[in-house]
């Protein structure tokens, strides 16, 4: 069974919280101040997520850890939702990792962080919503799991994602095990058929690497044949359809993410998910670290 502890990080000015849950050698971190996401997970003091310090202290969007997306994963057309003949301005991926969590309960069991809307969230998403966020740790399986409830009176519309950041000696060193239907550089028009070994290499040019995929199959596994690390993603199929590879020059990092919906799917019509009053629904999958 796993064991609660806490314990505050500061660096450069900056004075976070943390709750940590440890089950033998592996340790998971969780920070609610930081968008209520995981910041550290090891492995006999070994770090398989990647944590960018000036990053992580400023206001910024955190590229680091694993932030949760929500309500949209990417940016849409023009940078705008579209509810009710209204444009409402929106982040790229939301802005659940943009504001602090609250603690709802802690313990040797789980940590469960709540999000609830304020007036931030109601001037780019005029809705009422309850966010619910578990972890759990079970040896080298950390558990995610996020509940969305529509608190309101209203149909919510939204798409649901996680963005884990895992550590990376070299790009070229990366190797992903990956099966899925589609797969290419970008989510409009027709997808083209994914290839046999689904690879993630930079393009000439580009400060960045991607891949999107559609009718993935769980698990996602990657390994790094320079720091020997093995990564696995599981995750029930019908709740994450897509998912991204996502590498940016310059940094030691691969992300590997699980997503329900593309840039601009709150927008489309049959697209994204909708709660109608009163309903919830929860989003789960997991990290397995070697």
């Amino acid at each position: 069974m796993s064991k609660l502890t806490s314990g505050v990080y500061e660096k450069y000015g900056a004075s976070y919280k943390t709750l940590t849950l440890t089950d033998g050698e592996y340790a998971l971190t969780v920070t609610p101040e930081k968008g209520g996401m995981a910041t550290s997970f090891t492995k006999n003091g070994d770090e398989y997520l990647w944590l960018r310090d000036k990053n992580f202290e400023s206001t910024d969007r955190p590229r680091c850890g694993i932030p949760i997306l929500f309500p949209n994963c990417g940016k849409p057309d023009d940078g705008v939702h579209h509810f009710g003949g209204t444009a409402y301005p929106i982040e790229v991926h939301g802005f659940a990792d943009l504001v602090p969590w609250q603690i709802k309960s802690a313990d040797d069991s789980a940590i469960e962080l709540t999000l609830t809307p304020n007036g931030l969230t109601k001037f780019v998403y005029p809705f009422d919503f309850a966010l619910t966020m578990r972890y759990t740790l079970t040896g080298s399986t950390a558990t995610l799991a996020l509940t969305v409830a529509n608190t309101g009176d209203k149909a919510l519309p939204f798409s649901v994602g996680f963005h884990p950041y895992f550590a990376a000696s070299k790009l070229e060193n990366v190797a992903f095990d990956i099966n899925a239907a589609t797969c290419s550089e970008n989510a409009k028009g027709e997808q083209p058929a994914a290839p046999e070994t689904i690879t993630l290499t930079r393009k000439e040019g580009s400060a960045d690497s991607i891949r999107l995929m559609t009718g993935v199959k769980s698990p996602m596994r990657l390994s790094d044949s320079g720091s020997g690390h093995k990564v696995t993603v599981a995750f029930d199929e019908s709740v994450f359809t897509n998912a991204v590879l996502w590498q940016q020059d310059a940094e030691s990092f691969v992300c590997m993410e699980p997503w329900n919906g593309w840039a601009n799917s709150v927008n489309e019509e049959g697209r994204h998910i909708e709660l109608n009053p009163g309903e919830s629904k929860e989003f789960k999958w997991s990290v397995t670290i070697e």
